[in-house]
């Protein structure tokens, strides 16, 4: 039997979903794939860090009153992975690495975009899971193409990310990093002209997108 495909998902998979409208193509594959993980079809794993990152801002566009009740509806398709002491410590070793601009190799080093913390933490865990937790199969999705900015400025991108590590400069926290399959969020199983169901029901009149039932369900508790 063939194993199950496992997938790691940075934050702005999670956004991205909550962001989107059906007919947009990355928006209708993060359907699809969730919707095949609760089936159990697929595993989507996630670093706890996601609840700093994905805010209620984001759970709303969604049409989901929290990001609480987000998880609560969906968090069958999801598993989570604390960012542990060992995971933190590699992320730090990671973000001392030098990168080096691929356009521009003599530019200033204190120029040259940085690995953000966040991105550290994320691609870490995934390297935790396959590395230390044995699963071997495991694949990052994101969307990370560095054109984005945070409060650290322009990062180094996930997606090229072996780009700015020439071979000759590359710690051993990069090089797990590049041995890391880094993917967009791509159903594996391509649909004709697009069609399919989503895991959320869209008004087609208004484009606004609602629960089932026809409203939010009740805000849930606050208590864990």
């Amino acid at each position: 039997m063939a194993a199950v495909p496992i997938y790691f998902w940075d934050s702005c998979v999670f956004i991205r979903y909550l962001s989107g409208t059906q007919g947009d193509p990355v928006f209708d594959d993060i359907s699809r794939i969730i919707d095949d993980a609760r089936l159990g079809k697929f595993r989507i794993l996630f670093s706890t860090l996601i609840f700093t990152e994905v805010r209620p801002r984001y759970a709303k566009m969604g049409g989901y009153l929290s990001v609480r009740q987000f998880f609560q509806e969906l968090g069958n398709a999801f598993e989570p992975v604390e960012p542990n002491p060992n995971i933190m410590l590699m992320a730090g070793e990671l973000r001392d690495a030098q990168a080096t601009n691929p356009s521009d190799q003599k530019l200033d080093p204190e120029k040259v975009r940085a690995i953000s913390t966040p991105d550290a933490i994320h691609l870490m865990s995934a390297v935790y899971v396959r590395d230390v937790l044995g699963v071997s199969n495991v694949v990052f999705h994101t969307l990370d193409n560095g054109k984005g900015k945070n409060w650290e400025g322009r990062c180094v991108p996930l997606l090229t990310f072996e780009n700015w590590f020439p071979m000759e400069t590359r710690t051993p926290r990069v090089d797990e990093v590049c041995r890391l399959e880094r993917k967009r969020p791509v159903h594996p199983v391509p649909t004709l002209m697009g069609l399919l169901q989503s895991t959320r029901p869209v008004d087609l009149a208004s484009r606004n997108v609602f629960l089932p039932g026809g409203r939010p369900p009740a805000l849930p508790s606050s208590q864990s």
